[in-house]
């Protein structure tokens, strides 16, 4: 048994055993129970949402399809990676190459390793940006900074990363520059305690640079998972607003340690119902999430999932003895029909964090009470089995992850985090 430590409670969960008692998976559910989130600054009943990539948990991350639909969520921040062109224009794309997210190595295969400082924005505005996400999204493309302030409008806050600086000489400037150009860097804040803009990053030396041009933007220093050394908070302090965690790695004392030193704690990507109430529960001033609308939904206290039909997401087995894509045996999610009748997943699907897709395929129906379970790698289909064929594992046995099931309407079903002790 597992103790884990949810809103201030600890809760005892299970470890997943499979197998001849060896330990094949410790994946470790998180569970939450809906509390009241804490008051904030003006009133406020909750954190600040802030779209990690515009919406991507329901869109391909960083296109203006992304972003729309976290606007039409009523999401208060946008955020984004910039990077710049080989021609000095900025782009939004969080990887140091376009492999991922486009179809560069099919437009421009003589030019591996497609970073995104050798392409021209000309050259860039032509691959496809969203048919690695899905079919219905093909044509979008990857967009320039100025799309994205067009679509933002000034009633929404931005929060722009400084990407892998080194791979960008200048990037800092250049932002500052457009960001003047646009009139939004008198470090406004907004109705929703949001900030105007909010620049932040790994690289200190960036975020300095860019001060120099744009004072009173507010800046963050990215860092992430556990919360920093009193000592690295007081260092902050003096010239950042805030600094990042991840509430799987912090309790309500290391938040209060960084609000001692004048610091808002802003949160790495949560998802799950567990996830985004340990960061309100610890008293997270932002909570940045790659489904806003149900972050917003949890924070409210409404059902996150409306289309929820009673299958779960019960367990993940990210880490299986011998290889994670082994025949038969390899990692894979187990479903769960919670329900007294018979539910048919034909055509629904499972995404990782990063957007690694699993299908389920057609004809399967899970009984009352009864598992289903979907396979990353290759193996004979069954009844209570289904196997995606895949060659390369990527369910995360390091750390942890987060798994959502969506129906074949694509209407989001479930949200399921666990952690690898």
């Amino acid at each position: 048994m597992i103790k884990a430590v949810v809103g201030g409670r600890i809760i005892v969960d299970k470890i997943a055993i499979v197998g001849g008692g060896a330990v094949l998976a410790a994946a470790v559910a998180l569970t939450s129970t809906a509390q009241a989130a804490p008051e904030h600054a003006g009133g406020r009943k909750h954190a600040v949402i802030v779209g990690h990539r515009g919406s991507p948990g329901q869109a391909p991350e960083e296109t203006l399809a992304s972003y729309r639909n976290a606007l039409r969520d009523k999401t208060d921040v946008l955020e984004g990676d910039v990077q710049l062109t080989s021609d000095k224009q900025i782009v939004l794309v969080h990887d140091d190459t376009l492999a991922r997210t486009t179809d560069v190595e099919q437009v421009y295969p003589d030019r591996s390793p497609w970073r995104v400082g050798q392409f021209t924005l000309a050259e860039i505005k032509r691959l496809d940006a969203g048919s690695w996400f899905g079919s219905r999204y093909a044509g979008q493309r990857v967009p320039a900074l100025k799309d994205l302030l067009s679509v933002a409008g000034r009633r929404t806050g931005l929060s722009l990363e400084l990407k892998s600086p080194a791979n960008s000489p200048g990037v800092a400037t250049l932002l500052a520059k457009e960001l003047n150009a646009a009139r939004l860097t008198d470090g406004a804040t907004l109705r929703s305690g949001a900030y105007r803009v909010q620049v932040h990053s790994r690289d200190q030396a960036a975020l300095k640079e860019f001060h120099a041009s744009a004072p009173k933007v507010q800046l963050s220093y990215l860092t992430g998972g556990k919360m920093l050394a009193d000592d690295e908070l007081a260092g902050l302090a003096g010239w950042t607003v805030g600094v990042y965690a991840h509430p799987r790695a912090t309790g309500a004392a290391d938040v209060g340690r960084a609000h001692a030193k004048g610091l808002k704690v802003f949160s790495d990507p949560v998802d799950s119902p567990a996830e985004v109430s340990m960061a309100a529960n610890q008293g997270y001033d932002w909570v940045t999430s790659n489904f806003p609308a149900t972050a917003r939904r949890i924070l409210d206290r409404r059902t996150p999932f409306p289309a929820a039909n009673g299958v779960v997401v019960d367990s993940v087995f990210p880490n299986p003895s011998g290889d994670d894509v082994q025949p038969e045996t390899g990692e894979h999610v187990v479903l769960r029909n919670t329900t007294s009748h018979p539910i048919d997943v034909g055509g629904a699907y499972l995404r990782d964090q990063a957007s690694n897709l699993m299908k389920i395929g057609p004809g399967y129906v899970i009984r009352p009470g009864s598992l289903l379970r979907v396979y990353v790698g290759p193996g004979t289909n069954r009844a209570d089995a289904y196997y995606n064929g895949l060659t390369v594992g990527f369910l995360n046995n390091t750390s942890g992850d987060t798994v959502s099931f969506f129906g074949p309407d694509h209407s989001l079903i479930d949200i399921y985090s666990y952690i690898v002790p």
